[in-house]
């Protein structure tokens, strides 16, 4: 579907009052072109629809017009932690690749106080994966190898059974 079909699609919803659809749609949109701003900037009207300031502040974050109380409520949500921040951005790639001067001025804003506060440079792509957060991937990876072996002898269990009732 494309963007300007997705959007029609929104208004549509919202027309139609079902908001929960229209917030789904654009959240997927967002997440799949996380530099559409106007994208973002629809999100955000959604979340104030639903009186959510820290959602409507999230995605209105690197808006031309944003409301200040929204974004503070934003900030206050992530406990001013500016890598915590970067990370709910949602953000891909190079600061460059955003439609303004505005948005690529305040990903970069949030990117230097992230490496301040983190100690070392990060980009878009891994500002998510502090130490802690390897920790937890791994900790993911084994949880599947787990269920996988548990699967496996389920399955074995189950074969075993199978010929058991056919002899």
């Amino acid at each position: 579907m494309t963007v300007e079909r997705t959007l029609a699609k929104v208004d549509e919803d919202l027309r139609l009052g079902d908001v929960e659809m229209a917030r789904t749609r654009l959240r997927s949109l967002v997440q799949s072109l996380p530099h559409r701003l106007d994208a973002r900037d629809r999100l955000a009207d959604v979340y104030r629809l639903e009186g959510n300031l820290v959602e409507a502040g999230r995605w209105s974050y690197l808006g031309e017009d944003r409301d200040p109380e929204e974004v503070a409520a934003f900030e206050r949500a992530c406990g001013d932690d500016a890598v915590r921040i970067m990370r709910a951005l949602r953000w891909r790639g190079p600061e460059d690749a955003a439609g303004t001067e505005a948005a690529r001025q305040r990903l970069l804003d949030v990117r230097t106080r992230a490496q301040d506060k983190a100690g070392r440079k990060l980009d878009w792509e891994t500002s998510g994966r502090e130490a802690a957060g390897s920790r937890r991937d791994d900790l993911g990876t084994v949880g599947c190898l787990l269920g996988a072996l548990v699967l496996v002898a389920l399955m074995v269990v189950g074969a075993v059974t199978v010929v058991g009732w056919v002899l």
